[in-house]
């Protein structure tokens, strides 16, 4: 029993993790797979031979059961996950007026929490929030914005936010955390969002992580190419054509010094011009948020340095191919909008 108890705890990780180790998991006294938990005991048993392989096994379900969302907020026990997005990371108590306690007592503890609070969290609290709302707006994804936040409580930590604008280090923390987890948001976005100057939040951004000693990767074309896609309805193959003509240009450093959303409209623009997609250069730069003089700029540099080489790389038999995908996609599309 000792020894088959030693291979089980081996085993009992993998029988858990997928279906094909738990065929590789069988009774050590008849070879069968057919093995099941008991979850009132604990025991792993062989329904072959009865065989008890393994016992006092943790069970990670839940201990009580609920029927409507009243009772799942009501009998639930497990607290929000930590987050850097939360006061505290989200291990803070919150305090309210329940049966069995007089006012008078809530009132009290709430003023023992006040006292017994971090004053780090409390300084720092106003500004997640910020983050929390800016991020929502912006449509940000939740890593994000964990970044952010994690990146704000750092520069706290440094001191490097007293006495300077709350918005500009908030702009500065969500501009960054979009450049570290490759989301396509621009500079004049969250500037916009927090109705300041690109200057002023440039700046913040440049103290910020001078002083924190952070190294934050440069803007990639590439990740606002789908962006743009998306906001003038183009099928997936003009954003695939897209970043291979970005590609191709940052070989030959057509790239190099230039706005990465403006190369990402231009590269929009060419793939349409070249798979027969009727585009204007203003309704690139209104998706890209940039003028229609550095798209028409981009789009010569794209043409001189990328677009020869782009379609030879394709070949002609490949471009009609994809010419006439493309334009299937773009009927299906508007007789659905019809």
């Amino acid at each position: 029993m000792v020894s088959y108890l030693s291979k089980s705890k081996e085993k009992r990780g993998k029988a858990k993790k997928s279906s094909e180790a738990e065929e590789e998991f069988r009774c050590p006294r008849c070879g069968s797979t057919n093995i099941v938990e008991d979850p009132e005991t604990g025991d792993l048993v062989c329904q072959d031979c009865g065989l008890i392989i393994d016992s006092s096994i943790l069970n990670f379900s839940k201990d009580w059961r609920a029927f409507d969302s009243d009772e799942y907020m009501e009998r639930a026990h497990a607290g929000a996950p930590v987050t850097p997005l939360r006061p505290s990371f989200g291990l803070d108590t919150e305090i309210t007026l329940t049966r069995g306690l007089s006012k008078k007592s809530v009132n009290q503890l709430k003023r023992t929490q006040k006292h017994v609070a971090d004053s780090k969290e409390k300084t720092v609290e106003p500004a997640l929030r910020k983050i929390r709302d800016a991020a929502e707006s912006l449509n940000i994804p939740q890593e994000t914005v964990e970044d952010a936040a994690t990146l704000y409580r750092m520069a706290a930590r440094a001191g490097l936010v007293k006495g300077r604008s709350m918005d500009a280090m908030v702009a500065a923390v969500i501009y960054a955390a979009c450049r570290r987890t490759d989301v396509p948001r621009t500079l004049e976005e969250v500037s916009r969002y927090f109705s300041l100057e690109e200057k002023e939040v440039g700046r913040s951004f440049r103290f910020l992580f001078r002083k924190l000693g952070i190294q934050i990767p440069p803007p990639k074309s590439e990740n606002f190419v789908y962006l743009i896609c998306s906001k003038l309805n183009l099928p997936e193959e003009i954003a695939t054509q897209a970043i291979r003509i970005i590609k191709i240009a940052k070989r030959n450093g057509a790239t190099m010094g230039r706005e990465p959303v403006g190369v990402a409209a231009a590269a929009v623009y060419m793939a349409c011009q070249e798979l027969g997609i009727h585009r204007t250069q203003r309704e690139l730069a209104q998706a890209a948020n940039v003028t229609e003089v550095t798209v028409r700029n981009r789009y010569k540099e794209l043409i001189q340095k990328a677009r020869k080489e782009w379609l030879e790389e394709i070949e002609e038999e490949r471009l009609s191919e994809i010419k006439r995908r493309v334009s299937e996609k773009i009927k299906v599309s508007s007789q659905a909008q019809e």
